[in-house]
């Protein structure tokens, strides 16, 4: 399957009608729109993200590398990938093409087939990318956010919290999961760590996000809500994992343990949310 039926977006910035013209009709298989300065670049950003940015370097106002050197500082635009465009071979410029953060460089006259295997090769690159982030944020085993993800998003909660809008982070774990695991080994133990977020799934009736921290731990975050109920909804979860049967093994007894704290506006980080919940009866 070629790219252009993924629908890749590709935001050329020129202000040269006559290389304008040439882009657009060779990338006229993808998603591409045109802007002439790095101002509107930025505007035409906002409204939908690029998967490429192909970007002269002469232009009015901002100059290419100027337009690079910001996208490449904000978190919002720093990985999407920018091929310049420029008429100068010169060793200075393309130096300097790759010191601000592009990943290529297309000297005019443009060659046809050269232009077009280069803007291949870096979608498919960000495609294979953005695939290797995409399953980083989120627990293989279980499907649930990652530990990585969790972290991402605790800078959120912490901020809200400083804001005076705090939130209940829970620890759930498996109660016995050593001896378990032990008994009836890892196959089974897999098995109960899956069951985990089926449980909270199953049973939790208010907005909540789960993320798998390491092990057979897992950290299940309110927002929103009021003690009594975080209370409510922990208990429903011990009760509903201790119902548990596995055909296999009748005699196991599973069940999920919880704790929980409330973050304050005084927490200078989420590690100091999280050592206060791991120690919370």
């Amino acid at each position: 399957m070629e790219l252009h039926e993924h629908g890749s977006k590709i935001l050329i910035v020129d202000d040269n009608p006559v290389s304008i013209d040439f882009l657009v009709e060779l990338l006229k298989e993808y998603d591409a729109r045109t802007v002439l300065d790095g101002n509107s670049a930025f505007d035409a950003i906002k409204e939908e993200k690029p998967d490429l940015i192909l970007l002269d370097i002469v232009m009015p106002g901002m100059n290419g590398f100027e337009v690079c050197k910001k996208l490449k500082e904000s978190p919002a635009t720093k990985e999407i990938p920018v091929i310049f465009l420029s008429a100068s071979h010169d060793t200075e410029s393309i130096i300097q093409a790759f010191e601000v953060g592009g990943v290529d460089y297309i000297a005019k006259p443009y060659k046809t087939k050269e232009v077009l295997i280069r803007i291949q090769t870096h979608l498919k690159l960000k495609t294979a990318l953005d695939m290797l982030e995409n399953r980083s944020l989120y627990d293989e085993l279980t499907g649930v956010n990652s530990r990585k993800k969790f972290f991402m998003d605790s800078v959120r909660w912490m901020r809200q919290s400083k804001a005076g809008m705090s939130f209940f982070l829970c620890v759930l774990s498996i109660d016995n999961f050593m001896e378990i695991n032990d008994k009836y080994g890892y196959i089974l133990a897999d098995e109960l760590i899956k069951v985990v977020p089926k449980v909270v799934k199953k049973t939790v009736k208010i907005d909540y996000t789960l993320s798998r921290f390491g092990g057979t731990e897992f950290f299940l975050i309110f927002t929103g809500a009021t003690e009594e109920d975080v209370l409510a909804q922990l208990k429903a979860i011990h009760e509903t994992s201790q119902k548990v049967r596995f055909k296999q093994h009748p005699d196991l007894n599973f069940s999920i343990n919880t704790r929980f704290t409330e973050s304050t506006a005084d927490d200078t980080s989420i590690d100091k949310v999280i050592k206060r919940a791991h120690k919370a009866r």
